[in-house]
Order: C-alpha cells, then sequence, then structure tokens
C-alpha cells in the first residue's frame, strides 16, 4: 500500500521524528485558510505547496511550488487542485491532484546557509533475506539519474534481521555522509527512530529525498514516501483509514470479494486462478498485440458467486473490447466457473453482452464446463489451449 506524503509524515511523527509542519487541504479556499495559520506561525515568508499524488518526480513536473504571498497560494493551488499531473512516474495521463500539503518552507531564503541534501531509503532485499539501508551524498530530484549513470556514488548497509540496526553502523552511516560533530549525534539519534519506524508500521520502503542537514544541525526529512506491506494491515488498524480514504471503489468491491484485483490499462479482461497463471496470460495477451486491462485472481477455492463478481468486476471497465478467461481446475471445478459465467452475464446491460468471451478450462469437470458453455448461446468462444486462446484474442481485437 503506497502512503502519501502526509500519511508518511504523521507515521514519522508519531516515532518523536522532526518534520516541518504543514496543513492538508483539498480547496484553493482551504489553502488560503491554512497559509494563514502557517504564515503566522513561521518566521519565513514563503510556504511550499506540494501535490499529494502516488508518484515521484513531482518537483520537475509542477506539483511543488514555493508561494510569498495568499494570493499565490490561492492561484497555485487552483491551478493543482482538480488537474492530473503527469511525471516520469505516471502514465500518460497522469494522476489525479485531490489534496495538496502547505508545509513550512525550511530552505533559507539566503544561499549562505543553503542545507545539505541527501537521500536515504530502508527497504528489503530479498535476495540476502534482510533489510539494507540505501544513502546518498548526492540527494535531491536527481536520484534516479545517479543511480544509473554512477552508482558507485549510492552505499548500502545490510541490517542484521535479529540484531536490527546498531549504533556502530549508524555513525558509519553518517561519516559517510560526512556528517560530523553535533549534527552527527542527532543523525544518529534521527535514523535509529526512523529504523524503528520502518520496522513498527511494517513497511517494505521507506524512502527519504531529500534528506536535509540545516546549517544549525537539523537533520530533517523534506520529502517522505512510503510502501506498506498489505498482508501485514490486520496487525496496524491505525493504518486501515489511509487505504480506504483513497481506494477505487472497483478495488474496495474486489477486496469485499476476496480477490486479488489490480486495475491495468489495456483492452483485454483477464479472469485467472493463480498468479503465475496470471502472469503467462498477461504475456499471451501482449504477444497477440492487446494489452491486459487487469490483473485478476480469483483463487483456488473461488466459488460461483465470487465467479460472478469478479466477471461483472471486469465488465466494468468500458476500455474491455475482449475478455480471456484462463482457468485450471483444480481446487475450483470448471463447471462451476463456466456457471458463475453464465449467471454475471443475464445480470449485465445489453451493450456489454455484445463483448467477446474467450474461454479456456482445463481440469476437474471441463467437459461439462464446455457443454454449458455451448449450450448458453452467448458470444463465449471455448478453447482447449492457450495459443488457440491467443488466435482467438488476435481475431477480435483486428475485427473490433
Amino acid at each position: 500500500m503506497n502512503l502519501y506524503e502526509f500519511q508518511g509524515r504523521e507515521i514519522l511523527s508519531s516515532f518523536s521524528i522532526k518534520i516541518p509542519e504543514g496543513i492538508l487541504v483539498s480547496s484553493p479556499e482551504e489553502a488560503v485558510k491554512a497559509a494563514k495559520k502557517l504564515f503566522k506561525k513561521s518566521k519565513k515568508k514563503s510556504l511550499v505547496i506540494k501535490a499529494q499524488i502516488h508518484a515521484g518526480g513531482r518537483g520537475k513536473s509542477g506539483g511543488i511550488k514555493v508561494v510569498k504571498t495568499l494570493d499565490e497560494v490561492y492561484e497555485i493551488s487552483k491551478n493543482i487542485l482538480g488537474k492530473f499531473l503527469v511525471t516520469p512516474q505516471t502514465s500518460k495521463r497522469g494522476k489525479l491532484v485531490k489534496k495538496i500539503l502547505l508545509s513550512e518552507d525550511v530552505y533559507p531564503s539566503n544561499s549562505i546557509n543553503t542545507p545539505i541534501e541527501y537521500y536515504l531509503s530502508i527497504l528489503v532485499d530479498r535476495d540476502i533475506e534482510k533489510n539494507i539501508i540505501l544513502y546518498s551524498k548526492e540527494g535531491g530530484i536527481n536520484i534516479e539519474e545517479i543511480s544509473k549513470k554512477s552508482p558507485y556514488k549510492i552505499y548500502r548497509e545490510e541490517i542484521n534481521p535479529i540484531l536490527g540496526l546498531q549504533l556502530f553502523q549508524a555513525r558509519k552511516i553518517g561519516f559517510k555522509l560526512g556528517i560530523k560533530n553535533e549534527s552527527l549525534k542527532n543523525f544518529i539519534h534521527f535514523l535509529m527512530h526512523l529504523y524503528k519506524a520502518y520496522k513498527a508500521c511494517d513497511a517494505l520502503l521507506l524512502e527519504i529525498n531529500p534528506l536535509i542537514k540545516t546549517f544549525d544541525n537539523k537533520i530533517i526529512p523534506i520529502d517522505i514516501k512510503i510502501i506498506l506491506d498489505d498482508n501485514a494491515l490486520f496487525r496496524h488498524k491505525e493504518y486501515i483509514s489511509f487505504y480506504q480514504d483513497d481506494i477505487d471503489p472497483i478495488e474496495k468491491e474486489a477486496i469485499d470479494a476476496k480477490l486479488n484485483f489490480l486495475k491495468l490499462e489495456g483492452n483485454v479482461g483477464c479472469m485467472v486462478n493463480g498468479a503465475g497463471l496470471a502472469m503467462a496470460t498477461m504475456d499471451m495477451i501482449k504477444s497477440c498485440g492487446g494489452s491486459p486491462a487487469n490483473f485478476l485472481d480469483i483463487g483456488g477455492s473461488a466459488d460461483k458467486i465470487r465467479v460472478e463478481k469478479a466477471f461483472c468486476i471486469i465488465l466494468k471497465d468500458k476500455s474491455v473490447k475482449t475478455v480471456l478467461i484462463n482457468i485450471f481446475g483444480g481446487i475450483v471445478r470448471c463447471d462451476t466457473v463456466a456457471e458463475g459465467i453464465i449467471n454475471s452475464y443475464s445480470k449485465i446491460n445489453f451493450f456489454l453482452k455484445k463483448i467477446p468471451i474467450v474461454v479456456r478450462l482445463q481440469g476437474t469437470n471441463e467437459k461439462i464446463a464446455k457443454k454449458m458453455l455451448n449450450k448458453s448461446l452467448l458470444p463465449i468462444y471455448s478453447t482447449d489451449t492457450l495459443k488457440k486462446a491467443a488466435y482467438k484474442i488476435k481475431e477480435i481485437l483486428s475485427i473490433g
């Protein structure tokens, strides 16, 4: 589960980590009210407006702006809110900005006391089965380019899964970053608390870019990105609201039906049972000139009700031109899947009935399932192999 920056700030703040003061708003009018409060509290004459989307690269794309007057606050927030922000990490369409964060500007107005920027992240390295800390002196908006052109500038520290982050490791990281004296003490305190937060909230990634050291020795995280492990949410009821606030209604419907669903941007709907089979099916769709519209795994123990729900969810996507259902009947029987498909067709409107369905069922009761589909008189094409299904998908797409 990706968190917005303001949600990441909430988590770090709860672990005694100092963060810039900010207020979340969803309209230009709210932005002006929030700005008045922040201007009053802060000695600085500027604030930062930050678009809240699940993607990096906001600064380069106009999603982060420094403002100095209430008029600027209103105009810039009006130009950002309700618009699609396109960054190097979004699709061509971009991400819709529903909320912005007004934050205090921690950078000095003069260039004499400019803070030093670093990059720091904590994540899981699955190859060595350990958490690692990646860090660099080259913090800021160009870290992606540095990782490609000068990877030697990014250091890594492996963390023992039993002992956790040790003080000597925190010192080592500080020394390599060139942090000394009073700043080093503050950095060690910060890093130990940061790792504690990472572990406690079951994060898969905690990234700060930039992390700054101010002229008066403060260590402040500026841009925070956190990805939580969805499978650990049952341990964190306090974070469930983060999930529910932003979840797509169709994705919520899929979760309630115990379906593994992910919306993509293609034209061929997919329904399978098993993640490996799903990947193979999506590869096949790409090979025959199509593009997957979704990832949908009904699981190994699905019943006809879950199959019906899965099928209806796929057909809610107006970009879907055809649907490929690829099921291996092991625990779930092929006739159960066929019954679910036929039942769901009777519940959708006439327009959606025009969408052709390619079905490949193999396993338990596959002969019964094929007879059911053939008798239904619906635009359903039953195939024996994935290769035949691919040819049929290609044929349908070429006609469409």
